[in-house]
């Protein structure tokens, strides 16, 4: 997978199956007690090999609700489908699921950290690799959103440090990622994805 991958929408009916892969493998992943699972998800384009996180479902769900116009009224059967599996696991396993939550917008700040202190020795790369490694900051406004009043005042204060620093380092600009997926993400909350370094 390269890096653009994450600027530039997929197509919905892979992001799909990729959904349905990751929904099968939640319970699995949850009990496993694992921040990153290995999965292999069959696709039209052929089989993917991902690193899947709690994150990465719940944002590739996300986007999907949000490119539902896209799909087939049978493919967004599926993904009704694929939203209630993810609900109902969480729902099941709801404290062990929110633990790990917490560990990955620790280790997603902890992401977001290096490359912005990264970012002064090679101002080119960071501006050159900025679509890719902001990705952590739109997982973690899902992260957030699952984990509600769950979210620990350490994480929160984390998070408004990060932003303070990235809001130094950018200024505005247009959307940063594929225009296909500027619908799901508005400027508030993701003011992030409308800055450049």
């Amino acid at each position: 997978m390269t890096r653009t991958s994450y600027l530039v929408a997929g197509d919905p009916v892979g992001e799909l199956a990729i959904a349905e892969t990751m929904a099968k493998e939640l319970e699995d992943y949850i009990i496993n007690n694992e921040l990153y699972r290995t999965i292999v998800a069959r696709t039209p384009e052929g089989d993917q090999r991902l690193q899947m996180t709690g994150g990465d479902l719940l944002s590739r769900v996300y986007r999907l609700q949000a490119q539902r116009a896209a799909l087939s009224p049978d493919q967004q059967a599926r993904l009704d489908t694929v939203q209630k599996a993810v609900e109902t696991t969480i729902y099941s396993l709801r404290t062990r699921f929110h633990e790990r939550l917490l560990r990955e917008v620790k280790a997603r700040l902890d992401s977001l950290n290096w490359y912005l202190g990264d970012f002064a020795q090679d101002r080119l790369r960071a501006r050159t690799e900025f679509p890719f490694e902001i990705r952590n900051r739109e997982r973690i406004e899902q992260l957030v959103k699952e984990l509600g009043a769950d979210l620990t005042p350490e994480l929160k204060q984390n998070i408004s440090k990060i932003d303070q620093r990235i809001r130094m380092m950018t200024a505005a600009n247009g959307f940063i990622w594929d225009e296909k997926l500027k619908a799901a993400y508005p400027s508030s909350p993701y003011w992030y994805l409308y800055v450049t370094p």
